[in-house]
Formats: structure tokens, sequence, C-alpha cells
């Protein structure tokens, strides 16, 4: 298996994969060096590991021949698994679900704008059009389960009138993530111009309260903190 990070702290085992079916232009994980591991190497870090909790995320985990083996492994060490996954192979979500405790999926824009997903994305307007249809299917599969939605703001994809559109594929997931753009320099490359966090706390904060109409439940991640909204 191909990894860019492997890192057992702060209460969770983090396996962190290389390789991604997509080339989003702010991305740092495509230009990270990485590491080859085997299922072996990662399942005896997990025994030994405190932690009861197991992240695989990075670029694209899907891609990995054997992330299933390794999933069926982490499951059989007692391990709870969140797959992470940017939705275009189902198949394999659909083979994980036994073994996991939920899925991470990101939403780059509005499903119906695909002119900003190939902006976002890198892929052709062909790609991108199937890989609506494969997020779609992706998201009703992670729903069986626990489902974050993970979404990235970006003003100039992410505002009041995108949310509107984006909150009738996200309805029944079990949370959404807001996180604010360029506020950890670990997961963002400057794009668009944005070479600092953006927008500001309050406008990410205004989203969250949007998205409280179809889900209970709402993180928001930026320079301002952490900030959990909830239905009452």
């Amino acid at each position: 298996m191909r990894l860019i990070g492997l890192s057992d702290n702060l209460g969770q085992l983090r396996v962190e994969f290389a390789g991604c079916n997509m080339r989003c232009p702010y991305c740092v994980h495509i230009r990270q060096p990485m590491k080859e591991y085997s299922i072996g190497d990662v399942v005896d870090l997990a025994k030994r590991s405190e932690s009861e909790d197991v992240y695989l995320g990075g670029a694209e985990p899907t891609l990995q021949k054997d992330l299933l083996p390794l999933i069926e492994g982490l499951h059989a060490a007692g391990k709870s698994i969140l797959l992470k996954s940017n939705g275009m192979k189902p198949d394999v979500l659909e083979k994980a679900l036994p073994f996991v405790k939920g899925f991470v999926i990101e939403i780059k824009s509005p499903l119906d704008d695909i002119p900003a997903i190939m902006e976002l994305t890198g892929l052709s307007e062909e790609r991108s059009t199937k890989y609506v249809s494969l997020l779609r299917e992706s998201l009703n599969i992670a729903k069986k389960k626990w489902l974050r939605v993970w979404i990235r703001v970006i003003p100039e994809f992410i505002d009041t009138g995108t949310i509107a559109r984006i909150l009738p594929d996200i309805e029944d997931a079990s949370e959404v993530m807001l996180y604010q753009f360029m506020s950890n320099p670990d997961f963002d490359l400057p794009f668009k111009g944005h070479d600092k966090p953006t927008p500001e706390w309050d406008e990410v904060r205004k989203l969250g309260e949007m998205l409280l109409e179809k889900v209970q439940k709402v993180r928001i991640v930026g320079v301002g903190g952490k900030l959990l909204l909830e239905n009452n």
C-alpha cells in the first residue's frame, strides 16, 4: 500500500493513502512523498495501539487494491473504522459496509454545477458528469451507516446560494463538517487568490445554520476553532 502518512496519536490511528483519481488544484496530498507499507504493518500497529478508532483517509483510499483486506484485518482486530472517500467508487464502499463504523464523503459544490466540479476536480466534462452519478450512489450507500459530509468552504463555490442547492443531496446524513478554506496549511494550497483563511468565521457559521434545515448536527472547523451546531 502507498501511504503518505501513518500516525497514532490524539486517540486515533490515522492511515493516509497516496494516489487519487482527481487533480484538485488546492490539494496538498498529490505532491507529498509516499512510502510502501504492507497490510501487516498497519494491522500490527493497530493491534499495539491503545486507540480504538482508525481513520482511513489521505488522498483517495478506495484506489488501493489492498484496502478491503486491510479493513477486514482492522475490523478483526476490534477497531472502529471511519473511511473517507471522494465517492467515485461506490462499489468499494458497498463492500466495506459490513466492516466500517461509517464514512466521510466530500461534496465540493452543488452537484448540478458541472463547470464548477470540473474546475475543482480537474476532471473533464464527461468524467465530471459520471462523478456526480457515482457520488450520489456513494452517498446513498454511506447513509446506511454513519455519514459525515465534508464541505470545504471556498467562497467562489460555497455560499448561501450554493448551500441551498446542496441541501437535497445531504438530507439524512449524520452530520456535516464545514471547513474554512486555508485555515490549516496542511490541508490546502492557495487557490483562486486565497492564501489565508476565508471566508469570515461568521459567514461559515451562517452556512452551518442553513445546513440544520436538513441535518441534525453541523461541525465548523477553522481559525475560530471548532464549533458544534445542533438541532434541538
